[in-house]
């Protein structure tokens, strides 16, 4: 795997986590409203309860609430097709 491959696999994970989080605000909020840990005990929580990577979780517990926007909820959209058409092409 390429270096260009790997990095445009690692954005793909960090855009769908982006989005999960947009899409699914409420579940976000009450996971981590009703932990009872910090910190990497609280990353694992929320990966556990919403079915992500550990990495997944870390990307939505540090993003910014802006996030939320329907503009930038489109803004990713789009961001991941482009990723998305990048690996295709890197994939070859």
């Amino acid at each position: 795997m390429t270096d260009e491959l790997a990095t445009q696999l690692a954005r793909r994970q960090m855009v769908l986590a982006l989005l999960y989080a947009a899409e699914n605000p409420a579940r976000v909020i009450e996971v981590c409203s009703t932990a009872e840990t910090s910190g990497d005990e609280l990353t694992r929580t929320l990966a556990d309860a919403c079915g992500l990577s550990m990495f997944q979780a870390d990307v939505i517990l540090t993003m910014q609430v802006r996030r939320f926007s329907p503009h930038a909820v489109t803004q990713m959209r789009a961001e991941l097709l482009d990723i998305d058409q990048a690996i295709d092409q890197l994939k070859g």
